[in-house]
């Protein structure tokens, strides 16, 4: 059964290595993100933080579904991308 999330981001000027960590608290960190967007200055606010301030509920619920949804799999790599020498992989790990 999946567990736990993993991303690593390679690039020419920095590699990215974010360890693993379970699936329930990286849907956590991204409530407690969310739920601080809505303390970014409305002068700041581009378009991406607002989209995601008003699609804050529908995209919590998309998150805590997709880990419900994971937890049934066999560890798997969700992506791979590849752009030049770029590289982004995020897997799902036991």
């Amino acid at each position: 059964m999946a567990k736990k999330i993993k991303i690593v981001v390679e690039s020419v000027e920095q590699n990215v290595t974010i360890p693993a960590i379970p699936l329930s608290a990286a849907a956590a960190i991204l409530k407690v993100v969310l739920w601080g967007s809505q303390y970014v200055p409305a002068q700041s606010r581009d378009e991406t933080v607002q989209i995601l301030l008003d699609n804050r509920e529908a995209i919590l619920q998309f998150v805590q579904t997709s880990v419900k949804e994971l937890k049934e799999f066999e560890p798997f790599r969700l992506v791979e991308v590849e752009s030049g020498p770029n590289r982004v992989l995020i897997d799902i790990l036991g």
